[in-house]
């Protein structure tokens, strides 16, 4: 249970969106794919032209808004898992009803057309949902 105290207590928060980061994500993952209960996750890999560090930021930023708003908050963690990636660890759900919502918020952020400055910035994005954990022939 220390990686609830680190998330608490914010070592396990990403500064830019306020959602548990990739080291909480990793820990979490591990433990997950050894359960007896079946979670799904959704990978999604975001892809747009920015260089600057600030620019990343309000994208992702934004990004992150869209990507809580599209899942069930308490029961499913959105966590930042990399520079320009999100994981979302869902459960009570069958991989149809996990693929259906992955689909639709790949669909969400690639509507999406930013403004930052004087730049327009439009989001690519690669999705993958993996099944984890889960009795054995399940």
């Amino acid at each position: 249970m220390d990686y609830l105290l680190k998330l608490l207590n914010g070592n396990f928060v990403d500064e830019v969106t306020r959602l548990p980061n990739e080291s909480f994500f990793n820990t979490v993952y591990s433990m997950l794919s050894n359960s007896n209960s079946t979670f799904f996750v959704i990978t999604l890999d975001l892809d747009f032209d920015s260089l600057a560090e600030d620019e990343i930021n309000f994208v992702i930023a934004r990004a992150a808004s869209v990507i809580k708003h599209s899942v069930r908050i308490p029961k499913d963690f959105v966590c930042r898992s990399g520079q320009k990636r999100f994981s979302i660890i869902l459960h009570g759900i069958n991989e149809i009803t996990a693929k259906q919502i992955a689909n639709r918020i790949k669909e969400s952020l690639d509507y999406l057309l930013l403004n930052y400055k004087d730049k327009n910035i439009k989001i690519d994005t690669k999705i993958k949902v993996e099944k984890l954990g889960g009795a054995i022939g399940e």
